[in-house]
């Protein structure tokens, strides 16, 4: 995952304030449930604006791609694609849904959808749905169905669903003389340390792996190691635990004490981890398969994927997904609905899996992301992880308050990769602000 600027024009408690007296205000509530803002009349020219992140020239293509296809189905209306840095997008989102000046289509990741939904940014697409029989719902993944929803309710369908798995770049395990990590055994923890010991030539600045500084990158870790982020009822952080405590000092002692994991040295750079792993002195990268279209144009080495590696409890690994829903600012529900039948439909997600931009949210289109003729060798790994049959799978659970504890985790989370601050330290600055985080979570569930 990429890790979120702290806000440049406005704070996310100032968004939240804001979002929710506009909310009262009745211009988003009205608008909810897909009877409140108007529509054209059929055949009329509409334009339509559609937000999403992209980092390359290659993402962006893809989206310019579908929507250029909306206007093949439907004439009379164009989609003009906005892009921003993915770290930049929800900074300018939330800015733009506190002046109520958002995009007609908006895309949202599972993780950041309960603060969204609960504040009333999107639509809920029940209302479309029920009206429209060309709708598979049940063609998305269970899993991504249940995180882009909110109390039960789809505030948007998915284009992708992946979980974290392992990237390692097999001519650096050639040289090294190690055997590729296994596509269906996950490796333990212990030989994942060996493993990194191995590749590691410090003075070439070579290293067995690289991990972006966030707290996302360390859930599985946490997981795999038997422990958690916050109890099941989201109302305690579980980071104090022994367990959880365990698993974060396994992976700061490799950056600071192995140091066979390459060392932080831009804690601000959203990129910091995959740019290294491209540089080709990096053996293994922890990410999600929406990026194997950028490993692809990325690299000059030979790589290829296998699942993460098991800890006590195993190899746990989250799964989330993105997609894409109805503004509740737009004026033109009917043509975004159209638009977003298209964009998220069978054939759209088979481009995209195609591109190797996204695993796909349809189960229809999965087919689609295995090409023999390109890398990785294993493709079928991503499958196999999302079925549990060769590691285990969690849905990342988020709140309606994650922006602000993904906030909190970036600056508390930061000094314990630097080495200046411990893992106890640490935890006893975030359990309090978590705790606090998760009371008002569940103030807001209630309302």
């Amino acid at each position: 995952m990429e890790i979120e600027k702290t806000f440049s024009r406005m704070s996310r408690r100032s968004f939240l304030a804001s979002a929710a007296s506009a909310t009262v205000g009745g211009t988003l509530l009205a608008s909810c449930g897909g009877g409140g803002a108007s529509s054209s009349s059929s055949g009329e020219n509409v334009t339509l604006r559609w937000s999403m992140w992209s980092g390359t020239p290659e993402e962006r293509a893809a989206w310019e791609g579908l929507a250029a296809d909306v206007h093949k189905v439907y004439p009379n209306i164009t989609v003009k694609l906005e892009t921003s840095a993915f770290a930049d997008y929800w900074d300018k989102l939330q800015t733009q849904i506190a002046s109520n000046t958002q995009a007609d289509i908006v895309a949202m990741q599972s993780l950041r959808m309960p603060g969204f939904a609960a504040r009333h940014a999107l639509q809920p697409l029940q209302p479309f749905i029920s009206q429209d029989s060309k709708v598979k719902p049940d063609d998305f993944f269970p899993s991504i169905r249940d995180g882009l929803s909110f109390k039960n309710q789809p505030y948007a369908f998915g284009y992708d669903v992946g979980p974290i798995l392992l990237y390692y770049n097999k001519d650096l395990f050639k040289s090294a003389g190690v055997p590729f990590p296994s596509p269906t055994t996950p490796m333990t923890w212990d030989e994942f340390r060996n493993i990194c010991g191995k590749l590691t030539k410090a003075g070439s600045q070579q290293y067995g792996y690289v991990i972006q500084p966030v707290f996302d990158t360390m859930v599985p870790w946490i997981w795999s190691g038997g422990g958690d982020y916050m109890d099941e009822a989201e109302k305690t952080s579980t980071l104090n635990t022994p367990d959880a405590k365990a698993a974060m000092q396994f992976v700061i002692d490799m950056i600071l004490k192995d140091k066979t994991v390459a060392p932080i040295t831009d804690l601000a750079n959203p990129l910091f981890a995959s740019e290294r792993f491209y540089s080709g002195k990096i053996g293994m990268i922890a990410d999600g398969p929406w990026n194997i279209v950028n490993v692809r144009k990325g690299v000059n080495f030979d790589w290829d994927i296998a699942p993460l590696p098991a800890g006590k409890a195993g190899s746990l690994t989250w799964v989330a997904g993105s997609g894409f829903g109805v503004s509740s600012a737009t004026k033109h529900q009917n043509e975004t609905w159209k638009a977003l039948e298209v964009i998220t439909g069978q054939a759209s997600l088979e481009k995209l899996a195609k591109a190797g931009r996204a695993y796909p949210a349809r189960q229809s289109a999965v087919a689609a992301f295995a090409d023999p003729n390109v890398k990785p060798s294993h493709v079928e790994v991503v499958e196999k992880i999302l079925s549990n049959s060769i590691a285990k799978t969690r849905f990342y659970r988020t709140t309606t308050t994650w922006q602000e504890t993904e906030v909190m985790f970036t600056q508390e989370f930061s000094p314990i990769f630097l080495g200046q601050r411990s893992i106890d330290d640490m935890v006893a600055r975030v359990k309090p602000k978590f705790d606090e985080l998760l009371a008002k979570h569940q103030s807001i569930v209630g309302q």
